[in-house]
């Protein structure tokens, strides 16, 4: 997996490491106990404090997107975790609350959100269940 850092993001470099991950994850680039770099290995690739790194893998880990293990490092997790209904519900909300308040300051309208949205649906092949 090669990690990017957009410098002239209004996305902090924790955040863009975290949203490249759960990229990758979604669309099975990473999948189920794939080993990620060391945090040591993609502070020197990325040429960023290593606590950044460390920062991003805490809360991917807190999100049950990765485990780490001591001396071992970080890995996938097994994604049918333990994370409620509640949690992944809010989770998803908070983003999606982000985009709709970017797209209201960028007169973007509820038309093109929505196809937009579809589009990444699609994209990702996202099937219908029962989650609310």
């Amino acid at each position: 997996m090669q990690f990017h850092i957009d410098n002239a993001s209004n996305r902090a470099a924790y955040q863009q490491i975290i949203d490249q991950v759960k990229r990758d994850v979604a669309l099975g680039r990473l999948v189920k106990d794939e080993k990620l770099p060391t945090v040591r290995q993609l502070a020197n690739q990325l040429a960023i404090n290593p606590n950044t790194i460390a920062k991003s893998y805490r809360l991917l880990e807190r999100e049950g997107i990765i485990v780490t293990k001591p001396g071992s490092g970080a890995f996938v997790a097994n994604l049918d975790s333990n994370l409620s209904r509640a949690v992944r519900k809010k989770l998803v909300n908070n983003d999606i609350e982000r985009i709709v308040v970017e797209a209201f300051h960028m007169q973007i309208d509820k038309q093109i959100i929505l196809e937009w949205f579809n589009n990444a649906i699609d994209k990702f092949n996202l099937t219908t269940k029962k989650d609310g």
